[in-house]
């Protein structure tokens, strides 16, 4: 059939409609097309650990003008003025600090000098990477159950210490329970430890617990201990890869060779000064999105009442969730990926029970409620 022939056949058909009966046909086919639209619900991704939303816009900003300025360039290999701004957030000197690729990297190159050849004791459940990450260093974790309530079990962790341990390995908040490290309790285990044990501490969710909760202050009276950071998490700067490891004083020549060989790059480093610029802007924007996480774990508790599901007190905006009977990490994780909500299931701790859900804003909250009653 011609095309010409095509088209009047298209026409034909309104001949016999009145204008009434065509505007009728042409709402009921936008009132489809609006239906087939609602339905397309996106994904709501709660299965990853870093922030939904960008940076404050001054460090977007400072990571921009520094890319578009050096791109072709080497970065200042000692990180001068992101080092600086670090130290005197945390009143150190400047070679107490060394600058990395997240707390991840800087946690690998501690073990390797630290550790290397001896074992590393951790707390399991925790951030699903240590183990490879701790093997890769050459070193054997050795894992320990979390006591109850997703607590550190600091006696258990004492009883796994041997003529091979080389270090202790914890993160506060805990990742993916959210429970932070007691400090005290650290205080006197650390204590405890023959020199020639470290203790590294991973705070790379800290900023949604707040200062307070931070092991930081301790590095001050304990030589064994380093504490490490990121900006991947509560500072929403994941892409960059930015962190820092503290030690304390004495450990110097340990954090000189922390730090990538070539260094930071230069977008990091820049992006790392402008967060730390000026403490009271950085503490509001860190404060909204601890006020924020507080909230959505509250608001998901009372959503929760009446439900199988419950889990336990987190710091962080991570939620270790467990079904009831007969529900396993498996069935929940394929219940809710068919309402097209992700979460992480348990499987990836080695853990059949439980889920972890990485909480955002009041609608996600919302969704992910409706979806666990729905399920």
């Amino acid at each position: 059939m011609s095309p010409r022939r095509r088209l009047l056949g298209y026409y034909r058909q309104f001949e016999a409609l009145s204008p009434e009966e065509d505007s009728r046909r042409l709402r009921a086919r936008r009132e489809q097309e609006k239906s087939a639209e609602l339905a397309r619900v996106g994904v709501l991704d709660l299965s990853r650990p870093d922030w939904h939303e960008p940076p404050d816009p001054e460090i977007v900003n400072a990571a921009t003008f520094a890319l578009r300025r050096s791109l072709n360039r080497y970065p200042d290999v000692a990180g001068s003025a992101a080092l600086a701004a670090v130290a005197e957030r945390h009143g150190v000197p400047a070679a107490r600090v060394a600058l990395g690729h997240g707390a991840g990297q800087l946690l690998q190159a501690a073990l390797r000098e630290l550790a290397t050849g001896g074992e590393a004791v951790l707390p399991w459940p925790s951030w699903s990477p240590l183990p490879a990450l701790i093997s890769r260093a050459g070193v054997r974790p050795v894992p320990v159950p979390l006591g109850p309530g997703g607590v550190v079990d600091f006696g258990s962790l004492e009883r796994a210490v041997g003529d091979a341990t080389r270090a202790i390995v914890l993160c506060s908040p805990n990742d993916p329970t959210g429970v932070p490290v007691d400090g005290e309790a650290l205080r006197s285990f650390t204590a405890s430890l023959r020199p020639s044990v470290s203790v590294l501490v991973d705070e790379a969710l800290v900023e949604f617990a707040g200062p307070d909760v931070s092991c930081a202050p301790l590095v001050e009276e304990l030589p064994n201990l380093l504490v490490l950071r990121s900006f991947s998490k509560g500072w929403a700067m994941a892409g960059l890869r930015g962190g820092y490891v503290l030690g304390p004083a004495g450990d110097e020549e340990l954090l000189a060779v922390l730090s990538p060989g070539q260094g930071v790059a230069s977008p990091t480093l820049a992006a790392i000064a402008a967060a730390l610029e000026d403490p009271a802007r950085a503490a509001r924007r860190l404060g909204m999105r601890r006020a924020l996480i507080a909230a959505e774990r509250e608001r998901l508790a009372r959503a929760l009442e009446g439900t199988p599901f419950s889990s336990g007190p987190s710091s962080s905006h991570a939620v270790w969730l467990r079904g009831g009977e007969g529900m396993s990490a498996a069935s929940i994780t394929n219940g809710l990926a068919a309402q097209r909500v992700l979460v992480a299931s348990g499987a990836e701790w080695g853990d059949d029970d439980h889920v972890r859900i990485t909480l955002r804003d009041r609608p996600a909250t919302e969704r992910l409620a409706a979806a666990l009653r729905a399920f």
